[in-house]
């Protein structure tokens, strides 16, 4: 009486089922299921109601999200210094100028510079305040999530 031992495994998003077979080699002895089982990874109340919904289900999709803030904003960090670096390397800016927008140098009037800029000539100040802002909101204003 000769078996082929066998173990077969279902890996599913959620679950990972196993059975353990004795398969015959002869068609005399029957085959036999030794042993079967399951292991299911429950979902929390949050992830059941978004299931619920229709919404996919990503247990590390939260996880994701706040690993791509925190490299966005170590790129932004490194973009900033690297401009700074090179503004001071060049006798643009100094170590005691002013980098933060303050009061009535806000984001609308960097971006009125900005505009100003493609016209006309504008100060070495405004230069560099129009060259952080650039630097700060990638170059663009997206409109790509606002509501029409």
């Amino acid at each position: 009486m000769k078996y082929k031992k066998i173990l077969g495994l279902d890996l599913g998003t959620t679950s990972v089922g196993w059975a353990f077979v004795k398969e015959s080699t002869d068609s005399a002895n029957p085959s036999t299921i030794e042993r079967i089982g399951v292991r299911v990874n429950p979902l929390t109340t949050d992830e059941i109601t978004d299931f619920e919904k229709g919404r996919p289900v990503s247990v590390n999709a939260d996880r994701t999200l706040k690993r791509g803030a925190r490299r966005n904003l170590h790129r932004y960090k490194q973009r900033r210094a690297n401009l700074i670096k090179v503004l001071t390397e060049n006798n643009i800016i100094s170590s005691k100028t002013l980098l933060a927008e303050n009061g009535i140098n806000t984001t609308h009037s960097a971006y009125a510079l900005r505009a100003k800029a493609a016209s006309e000539e504008i100060s070495k100040e405004a230069f560099v305040c129009t060259l952080l802002m650039i630097n700060k909101k990638r170059g663009y204003k997206s409109s790509r999530k606002s509501k029409k």
